[in-house]
């Protein structure tokens, strides 16, 4: 009889040269891995069959035949066709709606739980890897804390780069790693809308509010000491900030 783990070394050679298999001790878990993609895991369940997971998607195939009237070989083969099926629905054209909507299908909530005091584990809800607790402490304070440690290193496989991320407050975003801050600048005395400042600032270099005000008004001073009637615009202000999904125009 095969194990997981040896399953999972014959998938890897089915899939490619790319593909990377790793056993846990005992062989009871097999993983696969391949650059840009995701990674799954093979493993047999309380109910005595072979599971397919994605680390980003959860459970995407299940084998229930008994692994004594089956063959490693077709085991593997039917565990590297699942995987070819599930990359399939991820390509350019569905990937935006594919990805995300299973990964929230795969979200997972806990509860609170208090019964071991030195470890207390707070609400919260994990996606793909990544997990944020929203809780009350001991001095009534609410509390947010996000880890995205695991999102994202898993996440670094679908998007290039960290996994973007963006948090809002009350409707306003507070922070993001992803868009363009739009800063508009006018004269309080002017209410037209054709001498009008308006400068883009990539989130990367400005992730709150505050930093994109801080660049656009840097950049403003800069521009300012290039006129000559630099003195005409004493007293501008900030009109709107708001930000953008697309990228900074050139």
């Amino acid at each position: 009889m095969f194990t997981p783990a040896a399953i999972t070394q014959l998938a890897a050679e089915i899939l490619g040269s790319d593909w990377k298999a790793e056993r846990s001790p005992w062989e009871v878990l097999g993983s696969l891995t391949s650059p840009e993609t995701d990674e799954f895991t093979l493993h047999v369940d309380d109910l005595h069959h072979l599971v397919l997971d994605s680390a980003l998607a959860g459970e995407i195939a299940r084998f229930t035949g008994h692994p004594a009237q089956s063959s490693g070989e077709d085991l593997a083969r039917n565990v590297a066709e699942a995987i070819r099926h599930y990359l399939s629905t991820l390509d350019d054209e569905t990937q935006g709606t594919a990805l995300y909507q299973e990964l929230n299908r795969g979200a997972h909530f806990s509860g609170a739980d208090y019964s071991d005091p030195e470890t207390p584990c707070h609400p919260s809800v994990t996606i793909a890897g990544g997990t944020c607790s929203f809780y009350i402490d001991e001095a009534r304070v609410a509390q947010v804390v996000v880890e995205l440690d695991w999102l994202t290193a898993s996440g670094a496989r679908i998007w290039p780069g960290a996994v973007p991320v963006r948090i809002t407050l009350d409707g306003g975003v507070v922070f993001s790693s992803t868009g363009t801050w739009v800063v508009e600048l006018q004269h309080p005395e002017d209410g037209g809308d054709d001498s009008v400042w308006e400068y883009e600032i990539a989130a990367e270099d400005a992730p709150t509010e505050a930093d994109a005000r801080t660049v656009a008004a840097k950049r403003l001073l800069a521009d300012l000491k290039s006129r000559d009637n630099a003195d005409a615009w004493n007293g501008i202000t900030i009109r709107s900030v708001r930000l953008a999904d697309h990228s900074p125009t050139a």
